[in-house]
């Protein structure tokens, strides 16, 4: 239930956004040209449509981490399930305030190296950021 409370919200709006993403992708020049060049439409599709049509799907991704970071907390003191962001919650009715500032730290140091693998996915996905 945690997970699936978790995933419902964020997966609504990747499904969406993959889907006009894919659509407008699917409407320009290059995609016509490849098509009129008599390539295979799963070819089109996976190499030239699908590669392109996740740059703003991963961007969408990155913004919402924060929020996903976040709505753990709550997640997890609802359904009373054990991690870090329970012992947060239990460290500030304490005010037990080192050990508030010590999971913080834990939880924006995730972000950091959440967004940095997010940086180098779109030297993988866009070979225009590269060389850039």
């Amino acid at each position: 239930m945690p997970a699936c409370t978790i995933a419902i919200g964020l997966g609504a709006v990747v499904f969406r956004m993959t889907r006009s993403s894919v659509l407008e992708v699917l409407e320009r020049d290059y995609v016509r040209a490849a098509h009129a060049k008599g390539l295979d439409p799963r070819r089109i599709v996976l190499h030239h449509v699908v590669r392109n049509a996740l740059i703003p799907v991963v961007t969408v991704l990155a913004l919402h981490m924060g929020s996903l970071l976040g709505g753990t907390v709550l997640v997890e003191f609802v359904f009373n399930w054990p991690g870090l962001s329970g012992y947060l919650v239990r460290a500030v009715e304490q005010r037990d305030y080192p050990e508030v500032v010590g999971i913080v730290l834990v939880i924006s140091v995730a972000f950091v190296i959440i967004n940095l693998i997010v940086d180098l996915l779109y030297a993988v996905i866009d070979p225009r950021v590269r060389h850039g």
